[in-house]
């Protein structure tokens, strides 16, 4: 994984930004309102601070064991990730005073 060890950093990093940014807002608004199920359960069982690191913790060893399994794919893997979870830890702190996506539209809260 030497040769992937700068998009790990980056997929890393970004999901500790959304982790961070959902940390705000539960914290702000309680994580009753977390669209992700087990994330929202998890964070109600270990609090607002501790549940989002835990899940960040988890992707981050999920996402490296599914781009080691399929190495071949692991550069996507990565970017995909990190650009989603930029956007979310984007969204979680400014983008909902912009817009709302039309995925909310299923997930009434």
């Amino acid at each position: 994984m030497k040769d992937y060890r700068w998009f790990i950093v980056v997929f890393t990093f970004s999901l500790l930004c959304d982790a961070a940014s959902t940390i705000v807002f539960m914290l702000r608004e309680g994580p009753n309102i977390e669209m992700h199920p087990v994330i929202r359960y998890v964070s109600e069982m270990l609090g607002p601070i501790l549940g989002p690191l835990l899940s960040a913790a988890f992707k981050i060893a999920a996402g490296t064991a599914v781009a080691i399994y399929c190495r071949r794919f692991a550069a996507h893997i990565f970017i995909t990730v990190s650009i989603i979870s930029f956007w979310a830890a984007w969204y979680n702190i400014w983008g909902y005073k912009i817009y709302t996506p039309n995925i909310m539209v299923w997930f009434p809260l």
